[in-house]
């Protein structure tokens, strides 16, 4: 077995331990609890989020997920004045289910906002933002309905029995973007962290990277929440940044956003991963190599005091972290704009 594959199953198998170790004790709730977004109401929660201000919302679909041909939603939002377009991904995988939540409650802020407080609105007149809640719709159906908690990929056929494997089957959507896909070497079909048969082989991907390559988006996050714990409360950049300029954006920008987050049950801030950064075709590589994007991956979920990976926690916690969140994200897209602004 090669030294990667062996890798992949003992992040899966830490994955499987952490979050079924933790859910006896409070930790890691599943089915998950009431409080979060799931297939059956997602779509009326961004309508009703959209109809909070119709003149400066709209909820778009801007793809369908190749499997089940689920919509994939999401909330355009602006003054008609705006022209830079900013961009936040709440789920590539399955069972990363808070950046759903998360990237929503985000999506209500700026528009209860933009009425109330000035720099809201300095920042939607200048500024369009297209959140999308989750791109793998697929994946989000089978998490959230409580059918199964592990399922990280989408639901492609990979074995090409036409049957679905929930343990096996599916592409891992954030592994599919055209930038140093032919790097990763994980040709396993029924790997965790499957690539795909070729770059940009899914609709999911194939939609975002359409609406990437319309609108240009100056600034891209993406929210995710590691199950095994090993890269929880994190901040990741871009493969061979180089110091280049962007680069040196990018990661003031994500070190900005990290210092404004305090961690979930430990002392200290999230934190910018120095050093190396994966060479394989996933989003923040797209977009920052790409399309020159300032892009970055967050990695929510806390590590508890027993050392214990908490992406599912209950209600209360989960108000918490969309809470911090929501206030981070407003902080640094109004000090992104407002800087740019004056140059």
């Amino acid at each position: 077995m090669k030294v990667k594959s062996v890798l992949h199953l003992i992040i899966a198998l830490m994955a499987y331990i952490s979050l079924t170790s933790c859910a006896a004790s409070g930790g890691n709730v599943y089915p998950l609890s009431s409080k979060y977004l799931r297939t059956d109401n997602l779509s009326a929660e961004l309508s009703r989020i959209a109809n909070l201000n119709p003149a400066l919302a709209q909820l778009r679909i801007i793809g369908f997920s190749g499997s089940e041909k689920l919509p994939i939603y999401a909330l355009e939002i602006g003054g008609k004045a705006a022209k830079r377009n900013l961009l936040l991904i709440g789920q590539h995988h399955g069972d990363e289910v808070l950046g759903v939540n998360i990237s929503s409650a985000f999506a209500e802020e700026l528009i209860k906002g933009y009425a109330i407080n000035e720099e809201y609105k300095q920042l939607l007149n200048t500024c369009r933002f297209w959140i999308i809640p989750s791109l793998n719709p697929e994946g989000f159906r089978l998490v959230s309905s409580g059918e199964f908690r592990f399922k990280r990929k989408n639901n492609t056929d990979t074995d090409g029995n036409k049957l679905l494997d929930l343990r096996t089957d599916g592409v891992d959507l954030n592994r599919n973007y055209p930038v140093f896909w032919d790097l990763d070497t994980d040709i396993n079909v029924t790997s965790p962290f499957y690539k795909g048969k070729e770059p940009v082989s899914e609709s999911e991907i194939k939609a975002v990277i359409a609406l990437a390559q319309e609108k240009n988006f100056e600034v891209a996050i993406f929210l995710h929440s590691s199950a095994s714990g090993a890269f929880n409360e994190k901040i990741y950049l871009p493969a061979r940044g180089n110091n280049s300029p962007l680069y040196m954006q990018t990661k003031a920008l994500a070190s900005s956003y990290a210092a404004s987050l305090k961690k979930d049950y430990l002392k200290g801030t999230y934190e910018v991963r120095e050093g190396y950064a994966s060479e394989v075709g996933n989003a923040r590589n797209f977009f920052y190599h790409r399309m020159g994007a300032r892009a970055f991956l967050v990695e929510i979920g806390g590590i508890n005091k027993d050392g214990k990976s908490i992406i599912h926690p209950d209600n209360k916690m989960l108000d918490k972290i969309v809470k911090k969140h929501v206030r981070s994200l407003g902080k640094l897209f109004i000090g992104y704009a407002a800087k740019d602004a004056k140059k």
